[in-house]
């Protein structure tokens, strides 16, 4: 099974990254979701999410590709790095909000959070977007999608591939807008060049974290 997974990792490592980006839609947008409540549509997306991340570990622990990723080495260079890369979101996020449009991916978030009540509210405007979201698309991305492309790295195929992705899986629902696209494609590859930086996916899952809690808490704040 090893050496399977092993041999086609790259072939095996793109349809995963399909499935997360594809599979949850299939299934909720079927007569599957028809009479669940808000809480538990949301949470059946978070939970068949959940299901592509786990067979991504699985497939990258097998190929032996989880091992080279997940070092929880400290380094000092890497605090710089992470300061340099929360300064280049907050860089890029500024000039995409006076170039761009809203996303649309953006705008139809911005219209459910006021029918988030309850437990609903808590799962979509904290956990999901703030602490699993993040950890998911990490996994899926950064570790999965580079390691399948690091024979191109020396061109920066596995950089420009996972931001690539990273792009396509934020806009894929709400219409292909080319300008939406280069938003995320631009804080995907802020998050590629940090996890080459860095080696370890730990460090963009806290970064990711910590971007995306941003703007969930400070407008908790005023």
């Amino acid at each position: 099974m090893k050496k399977i997974i092993s041999r086609y990792y790259f072939f095996v490592a793109m349809l995963l990254a399909i499935a997360y980006q594809e599979f949850s839609g299939l299934v909720l947008y079927s007569d599957f979701a028809a009479g669940l409540s808000d809480f538990a549509f949301y949470l059946s997306d978070m939970m068949l999410n959940f299901l592509v991340v786990l067979l991504a570990l699985i497939v990258m622990n097998q190929s032996g590709k989880w091992q080279k990723i997940n070092s929880i080495k400290f380094k000092g260079s890497y605090l710089f790095y992470s300061f340099l890369a929360l300064l280049a979101f907050l860089v890029w996020n500024f000039v995409t909000f006076f170039i761009f449009p809203p996303t649309k991916n953006e705008i139809a978030y911005q219209l459910d959070i006021p029918t988030f009540t309850g437990a609903t509210a808590f799962l979509m405007y904290f956990f999901y977007p703030v602490i699993a979201g993040p950890i998911f698309e990490e996994i899926i991305y950064r570790g999965l999608v580079m390691t399948a492309l690091e024979k191109g790295k020396k061109w920066g195929l596995d950089v420009l591939g996972s931001a690539a992705l990273f792009g396509i899986l934020h806009i894929s629902n709400h219409g292909w807008v080319l300008t939406d696209f280069f938003v995320y494609m631009g804080s995907g590859l802020i998050m590629a060049i940090f996890f080459r930086a860095t080696k370890s996916i730990y460090w963009p899952i806290g970064l990711h974290i910590v971007n995306n809690a941003i703007p969930q808490i400070l407008p908790l704040l005023f």
